[in-house]
């Protein structure tokens, strides 16, 4: 797996990933230039084979636990698949259980957030101070006040905004609001 620095680096370089749902998504992301690509719908079954079908193309994925099917939100689930893919894959969570175990795992780790009202802000500022993933995601991702306001108050740690990203211009509203990246399941924003 590659380590946080390296992970930072890829962002930078490729600030679009590509999130896939299904099967039709993992036959276009293999035909792109994307590194990072994030699972979002899967079930215990199929995950083998398209973390298989991904890194035979060269690219590093990262799991959206809670959102495959057959996972608890235990994180036993970091162990299972710590055993079968060593550190080859990172992981997206919201559950803090699941980020500390995946983090002491040697597992990368992006810790995804919901913005919901101002408190909500604070919550997550706090809650990334003390979990420190190798990155966060904010959702919904059109909200680039907030990634300014999260970027002051934690320079450190990269952000990934997802989560109606319909366009170039939310792409680059983004960037330019201090975001590293954009995750997005719009494939025609894959290939930008």
């Amino acid at each position: 797996m590659v380590s946080k620095r390296q992970l930072t680096n890829i962002l930078e370089n490729t600030p679009v990933i590509p999130a896939i749902k299904n099967e039709q998504g993992l036959k276009k992301v293999i035909e792109t230039d994307n590194k990072i690509v994030f699972i979002l719908n899967a079930d215990i079954l199929g995950i083998r084979n398209i973390i298989e079908t991904l890194k035979k193309h060269d690219k590093i994925p990262f799991i959206h636990v809670d959102m495959i099917t057959g996972f608890a939100s235990n994180p036993i689930v970091i162990d299972y698949l710590v055993s079968q893919y060593k550190n080859e894959c990172g992981i997206i969570s919201t559950k803090s259980s699941m980020i500390k175990k995946a983090m002491e795992s040697d597992v990368r780790v992006i810790q995804r957030l919901f913005v919901l009202d101002s408190l909500s802000i604070e919550t997550n500022i706090q809650q990334i101070k003390k979990m420190r993933p190798d990155a966060v995601e904010i959702m919904p991702g059109i909200i680039p006040r907030v990634i300014k306001r999260i970027k002051s108050e934690i320079p450190e740690i990269p952000i990934i905004a997802g989560g109606l990203i319909e366009s170039k211009e939310d792409i680059m509203d983004v960037l330019k609001s201090g975001g590293i990246a954009v995750s997005t399941s719009k494939e025609s924003l894959w290939d930008i």
